[in-house]
């Protein structure tokens, strides 16, 4: 090795690219890439083996999991098989395994039984973002150099890619389990008798705003994924069961690891990876609608300010579309000085 850095250059701190620098004098090896996701998520990916299996090493590879006790004390094996057969096999101890700081391990690969690596994963906050520095201490410059030559660096650069992906999936799974557990409790604090209540959508009654989100989703992932999400009772007889077996659905979606890979066709916003199309229209439209069934039966109003300002910021460049597309009324003039909540309200047709 004749470089510090096996990338091209010497920057190694440009977001969402792995960066991998091999030190000419010792044998180490350190990767560093920044994820957008807060540390419990990328953590959560490194030690939970459902995870792990989805994204550890080269795409042209499967995995196996044998063992993967991921504690300090615990150990771990398992085997990348190419597509000819060809099993590689790696197992290690974990030294220490501090929650969504730090994790120590050693890395042995089977055909080289003698060669031990010390690995040390640390988990950085970014405020909402980690940045992942992972430092491989191994018995020489020369074992070091032959791994890197061996395709090692390649197989690095894809498993973050691929963990990339599933970290943007298990977003929007969080993302729908957050904001859904508060429209349940709105459901689940409605008053006896006030279902029927007005609700500030024109011709809508506290019950259809449970009815919109349990008809029109279902009707998307049907005839633009082919999902047929199961269906509960009507929402005239029970709109709280209604609404469990829906939102339920919904989320084992979601937090199935497949969902990541799946598409979602639609004519009106072409083809967006499902995860994301969930995320973005979905799950959005659910927050919103908190708001309505908590104005209409009498419960707490109050919205995530940080969701309401992400959300504003995204709408009001597509303020013409959005208006022609009949789902949102005429906006409602608000002082500058309002809250985020208030406009947000007003910008989509509501009178806070």
């Amino acid at each position: 090795m004749n470089s510090t850095n096996t990338t091209n250059g010497t920057d190694t701190d440009r977001r969402g690219e792995t960066q991998i620098a091999a030190d000419p004098a010792l044998p180490t090896l350190v990767i560093t890439r920044e994820f957008d996701a807060p540390p419990e998520r990328v953590f959560r990916a490194y030690t939970d083996p459902d995870l792990v299996i989805q994204w550890l090493g080269p795409r042209r590879l499967t995995m196996r999991i044998d063992r993967y006790d991921a504690r300090s004390g615990g150990s771990y094996r398992y085997v990348h098989r190419a597509d000819d057969g060809t099993e590689y096999g790696f197992y290690g101890v974990f030294h220490e395994v501090r929650p969504n700081e730090r994790i120590v391990q050693t890395c042995t690969f089977e055909d080289v039984p003698d060669g031990v690596s010390l690995e040390t994963a640390a988990f950085e906050d970014l405020g909402g973002r980690t940045r992942l520095v992972a430092t491989s201490l191994m018995e020489s410059v020369e074992a070091r150099d032959a791994m890197l030559a061996s395709g090692a660096e390649g197989g690095v650069r894809e498993g973050h890619e691929r963990l990339d992906e599933l970290l943007r999936g298990t977003r929007a799974a969080d993302e729908h389990r957050r904001i859904a557990r508060v429209f349940t409790d709105r459901v689940h604090g409605v008053p006896p008798g006030a279902w029927d209540n007005t609700a500030p959508c024109e011709g809508w009654v506290a019950r259809d705003v449970v009815r919109h989100l349990v008809e029109w989703f279902p009707d998307l992932l049907r005839n633009g994924a082919g999902i047929e999400l199961p269906k509960g009772p009507s929402v005239d007889d029970d709109p709280v069961a209604a609404w469990t077996v829906h939102n339920d659905a919904v989320q084992a979606l979601l937090d199935d690891p497949a969902t990541a890979q799946k598409m979602l066709s639609n004519p009106h916003i072409g083809e967006v990876p499902l995860d994301q199309a969930v995320d973005r229209f979905y799950t959005a439209d659910v927050f919103m609608h908190i708001w309505d069934l908590a104005r209409a039966t009498g419960q707490d109003e109050r919205l995530d300010p940080g969701k309401c300002a992400q959300l504003l910021e995204g709408m009001l460049p597509l303020d013409e579309v959005l208006r022609g597309s009949g789902q949102y009324g005429p906006r409602v003039e608000v002082p500058e000085s309002a809250d985020v909540q208030t406009r947000l309200l007003a910008f989509i047709g509501r009178t806070p």
